[in-house]
Formats: structure tokens, C-alpha cells, sequence
């Protein structure tokens, strides 16, 4: 009996332990796992995670340089729409043409649309306009659309960002395993012995280097974009700039507003009016020179008219045999 007991609290003893070793081990291990799915989960962010921006922000582009790089360079496109007025047309297109040499800009597209000589002599409401798309470099952007104040009244500025980062690499990663598959097809072509191997792996290889092609030009016009940002200009002619109005105005100062915008049209129209009797009054006097001629002829016919039917009834007094 004293044997059996004695037995018994040996294996009691036994499994304390052995599961007090157990409870260690479980415990490191729990240890263990959590260290090293901390130092992934450290190590797994993505490298080119970046934050999000203000569409209309100006923060992306700091003096000559962008925005502060991740581990992968951020790929970012700006671009600008731009529209001034000037009272000086000639002189606000010669300063932006000026601006483009001084911020090593260049320019990929412009027009100029005038108006007629008879726009012009009748002062009708039509003046020259001119649309430029320059491209410039993404270092400049900020102070060559800031820049363009000297060349008129900025009436209208959008500023646009496009964060292409992920879309960049991703085609960059297609671009690489495309490359890859390449060199592996360029091998196995070698070593091919039948010719229908040879042709199953040449059309392969002929997908691959257009998916090569394809994706090299998306990647130099992504970049293009981003090392050369792309601003579009309005230049609009007029007779005075925009007068700039208070957002909050008092009922009287609205009533003053409109009785000057009123007294302003009604001296624009006598002018315009007084201008049009000037210069019209040679065709005037003509018009009226030919008025008077055909009012004379008028008056002529209807006295000679007059005279003749008042001719007949004295003959028929004459003929009229007298009395004895």
C-alpha cells in the first residue's frame, strides 16, 4: 500500500512538471511569435505609402525641390489653368513668352485669335484673345504661376495634383517580369529543337516585347509629366479690368452700384451712337442728297399733272358758241 502511494505521488510529480516545462515553452514561444509578427508587420509597410494631398494644394512643390521622398520617390503630375485680362494685349503676350526663358519653361502649344478691322472701326465687343500650354519644370511650377500676375488681371487659378505613385511602380514591376519572361524566352529559343517550338516561342516573345514597348512608353509619359508640369493660360483683351466688389454690400451701396453701372451703358450708348453718325455721314448726306433729287422730280410730275387737266376745260370755254 505504502508502495503504491509512494508511486502515486512520484507520477503526480512527474506530470507537475512536465507541464510546468510545457507552460514555459507555450509562454516563450507566445513570446517569440509576437516578436517576430511585430518586426514584420515593421517591416511590411508599404515603402511607397505616401500621404494624401489637398488637390488644390500649393504644399507639394517647396522652392526647387518637392515635397520631402519616402523610400520611393513619389511621382506626382501638377498642372495649372490659368486665365488673366489685360488692357495692354501685345504687352501681356510678350510677358509670357518672356517668363518662359527665365524659369527654363517651354512651350508646346499657342493661338491667337484677333478681330476684324470693322470690330475694331465700329467698336464692337470683340478682342483679341490667346491661349498658351507651357510646360515647365516641376521646380519652377509655383513661381511661374505666381509670376504671371505681371502679365494682367489673373481673373481665374486652379491648381491640380495627381499622385501617380502606385500606378507608376506597378507598371514598373509588369515592365521588370515582362524583362524576365524575355531573357527566359531568348534562352529556351536557343535550346529549342523543333520548329514548332521555335514558332510557339517566337510569337510569345513577340507579345512580350509589345507589352515591353507599350508599357516603356507609359512609364516616359508618366515621367515627362512629372519632371515638367503643365500650366494653361488664358490672356483675354478688354477695354478695363474687372472691378473687384465687396462679398457683403449695403442695400445702398448696391443701389449706388447700379445707378453707376447704369449712367456708365447710357454714356456708352451716345457715344457709340455719336460715333456711328460720324463716321456714317458721307453715306448720310448721300442718302439724303438722293431724297431731296427724288422729292424734286416728285413735286415736278405732280405740278405738270396738275397743269394738264386744267388745260382742256378752258378750250371747251372757248368753243362754246355766243349768243346774238
Amino acid at each position: 500500500m505504502k508502495k503504491k502511494t509512494v508511486c502515486l505521488c512520484a507520477l503526480l510529480l512527474a506530470l507537475t512538471l512536465l507541464l510546468a516545462s510545457c507552460g514555459g515553452r507555450k509562454m516563450d514561444l507566445e513570446g517569440v511569435n509576437s516578436a517576430v509578427s511585430g518586426g514584420a508587420a515593421g517591416d511590411m509597410e508599404a515603402p511607397g505609402s505616401t500621404e494624401k494631398w489637398d488637390q488644390e494644394s500649393w504644399d507639394g512643390v517647396v522652392g526647387d525641390a518637392v515635397r520631402p521622398q519616402t523610400s520611393l520617390a513619389e511621382k506626382i503630375i501638377y498642372s495649372a489653368d490659368i486665365t488673366l485680362e489685360t488692357v495692354d494685349f501685345d504687352s501681356a503676350v510678350a510677358g509670357v513668352e518672356a517668363l518662359l526663358s527665365q524659369y527654363g519653361a517651354f512651350l508646346e502649344s499657342s493661338s491667337v485669335s484677333g478681330r476684324s478691322l470693322s470690330d475694331a472701326y465700329y467698336d464692337r465687343a470683340v478682342y483679341r484673345h490667346a491661349e498658351f500650354v507651357i510646360r515647365v519644370p516641376v521646380g519652377a511650377f509655383r513661381d511661374m504661376t505666381a509670376a504671371l500676375e505681371s502679365a494682367g488681371n489673373i481673373t481665374s487659378r486652379r491648381v491640380y495634383t495627381e499622385n501617380i505613385t502606385e500606378r507608376y511602380y506597378d507598371t514598373q514591376s509588369r515592365l521588370d517580369a515582362y524583362r524576365v519572361e524575355q531573357e527566359r524566352l531568348m534562352a529556351m529559343l536557343e535550346k529549342c529543337e523543333t520548329v514548332s517550338e521555335m514558332l510557339e516561342i517566337e510569337s510569345r516573345l513577340s507579345e512580350v516585347r509589345y507589352q515591353l514597348e507599350a508599357l516603356e512608353t507609359t512609364l516616359r509619359n508618366w515621367q515627362n509629366q512629372v519632371d515638367y508640369s503643365t500650366v494653361r493660360v488664358t490672356v483675354n483683351e478688354v477695354r478695363e479690368y474687372t472691378r473687384v466688389v465687396e462679398a457683403h454690400r449695403t442695400y445702398w451701396q448696391q443701389i449706388g452700384d447700379g445707378l453707376r453701372d447704369t449712367l456708365e451703358n447710357i454714356g456708352d450708348f451716345f457715344k457709340a451712337l455719336f460715333k456711328w453718325f460720324v463716321v456714317n455721314l458721307p453715306a448720310l448726306l448721300l442718302i439724303a442728297a438722293l431724297l431731296a433729287v427724288v422729292a424734286v422730280l416728285i413735286l415736278a410730275f405732280l405740278r405738270r399733272r396738275a397743269r394738264t387737266r386744267r388745260a382742256p376745260s378752258v378750250r371747251r370755254d372757248d368753243d362754246t358758241p355766243r349768243e346774238e
